[in-house]
């Protein structure tokens, strides 16, 4: 396993799946030069997500090979579903970058922040369940995943008090906002805010 330098930063987004959590990763990376480690999964990928962007999508034989040459640091099961992160990509973006994030579960978030410590900032990301339900349905999850995903809704949402940050994300715009301005203070960068 890499031995995090002192300055080295890891921001897990946590929170209901449909809370916008990769959404809100997603800007805020980009609008501090942050880069994403990718999950890797067995799960077939929706209808919007692509190979290599959302998830790296590999089948049950490759993961299963994958977790034999000991190559993940965590590696979970949700729905039926296999989820892990490799060691050597948080490695070798965090000796590029100095942070990175990653988008996960409570269960994945807990692995890293076991692993790393303080390195971790976990970040929930949530809204209440009437909004997720509505942007499961917008996005075209069937009833039946909106069923599973809505089944671990309670668990994320108390997971809430276990993270260093929650951010509630009504206004995106305005979450995207205030979350930039809370990992800057990690990242030193010194932002100017010009209001």
């Amino acid at each position: 396993m890499y031995e995090l330098k002192d300055k080295e930063t890891i921001f897990v987004f946590t929170g209901p799946n449909g809370a916008g959590r990769r959404t809100v990763a997603d800007m805020a990376g980009n609008t501090l030069g942050v880069k994403q480690v990718l999950s890797y999964t067995t799960r077939p990928p929706r209808p919007a997500e692509v190979n290599g962007q959302d998830y790296h999508f590999i089948s049950g034989e490759q993961f299963v090979e994958a977790v034999r040459r000991n190559e993940f640091l965590e590696v979970i099961e949700i729905d039926g579903y296999m989820y892990g992160i490799k060691d050597k990509d948080v490695e070798d973006m965090l000796r590029e970058n100095g942070a990175v994030y990653l988008v996960l579960n409570r269960h994945g978030a807990d692995i890293l922040k076991r692993l790393y410590g303080d390195n971790v900032v976990r970040i929930c990301v949530y809204a209440d369940r009437e909004t997720i339900l509505e942007r499961q349905k917008e996005r075209g999850d069937s009833a039946l995943m909106i069923e599973r995903y809505m089944s671990h809704f309670d668990e994320e949402m108390a997971y809430r008090a276990e993270c260093e940050h929650a951010f509630e994300n009504i206004d995106l715009a305005h979450t995207i906002f205030d979350l930039t301005k809370t990992l800057d203070s990690y990242l030193n960068r010194n932002l100017l805010d010009l209001d």
